[in-house]
């Protein structure tokens, strides 16, 4: 299918600061090791203590091994979104970036144009589905009510080459006729942008 691997994820958003902390340094680890250039990070749900300085420490590891160190934003947990993503990451220093999941913009009405583009360099990696608001459930890219025309403009303004992982919920018994499913919709869905460009 064209697949490889383009980052080492771990979110733990109900996770104890402790284990979270571990299971931090051992994704970041993981993906020195193999020489995957991300690790996608998460936060914990409101109440979660510490995420400061767990987030900078880090941070600072990212550093020393020459990880990316890509948080993603999402409804409901400390870095509920991009604002919240500006005041706690950006200032960790220029290293520091996002994982930018499509569908969480759209779930908050900032899968725009402008607030993609305002992310420029500081998007490492990036997470599409389809999403239809208000519902948070993860579907093949171009289902529910998501402007797909606004992200990848969007991304184009932020000069974004990297990485489209598709991010699922709810995947089926027959996951292989499922996953070519997504990546025939968003293969689709890139043509169709990059044709409507070229003729409007």
């Amino acid at each position: 299918m064209g697949l490889q691997i383009s980052s080492v994820s771990y979110h733990g958003k109900r996770d104890d600061p402790v284990t979270r902390m571990e299971q931090g340094k051992r994704a970041i680890r993981m993906a020195a090791e193999c020489s995957i250039p991300v690790a996608v990070l998460g936060s914990p749900v409101p109440g979660g203590e510490g995420f400061s300085r767990e987030a900078a420490k880090l941070y600072v590891l990212c550093c020393r091994l020459g990880v990316k160190p890509a948080w993603e934003t999402e409804p409901g947990t400390v870095l509920n979104g991009i604002d919240e993503f500006n005041i706690h990451i950006v200032s960790l220093g220029p290293s520091a970036g996002i994982n930018l999941d499509a569908g969480h913009l759209h779930l908050q009405g900032r899968c725009t144009i402008e607030d993609i583009g305002s992310l420029g360099n500081r998007i490492f990696h990036m997470h599409v589905e389809g999403m239809k608001r208000p519902e948070h459930r993860h579907l093949i890219p171009g289902m529910g009510d998501m402007d797909w025309g606004n992200l990848f403009r969007g991304l184009e303004q932020a000069g974004y080459e990297g990485s489209l992982t598709i991010d699922l919920f709810d995947v089926p018994p027959d996951w292989r006729s499922y996953l070519r499913q997504a990546n025939i919709a968003l293969g689709e869905l890139i043509i169709y942008h990059r044709y409507y460009q070229t003729t409007h």
